[in-house]
């Protein structure tokens, strides 16, 4: 979530003017994110139960296919583009430095979850 604000305008501002606007955009992306799980996961239930929508997670063997497509994309355009690369490279240099942080850092969840309430595919919600 951001709180749009002109550059010229909020760089006019004194320093706590400054600090309540950044700290008012942290606050409302939290809560966003929290109100964003509470919802899914009732509209999913809903989807899923009252409408009786079959949901699928994508295989990993779709996911792969879809990666090595985007491979190609980002190959064919890094070449043709220098811009484009300079981003690309910024990229994935902070995804290699969060993810890892982020896989070694959280746990199994899916693990935790199906000990608990059972293969996820069968779990009613």
């Amino acid at each position: 979530f951001e709180i749009p604000v002109n550059k010229k305008t909020f760089n006019g501002l004194s320093p706590a003017h400054q600090a309540i606007l950044k700290n008012a955009a942290y606050a409302a992306n939290t809560d966003n994110y929290f109100k964003a799980l509470v919802r899914y996961s009732a509209d999913l239930s809903k989807l899923m139960n009252q409408h009786k929508v079959n949901v699928y997670q994508t295989s990993d063997e779709i996911l792969a296919q879809q990666l090595k497509g985007w491979d190609k994309v980002i190959g064919d355009f890094t070449k043709k583009d220098a811009f484009f690369k300079k981003i690309v490279d910024s990229q994935k240099k902070y995804a290699k430095r969060v993810m890892k942080y982020l896989l070694m850092n959280q746990p199994n969840y899916k693990l935790a979850y199906e000990n608990e309430f059972g293969s996820i595919s069968k779990v009613k919600i």
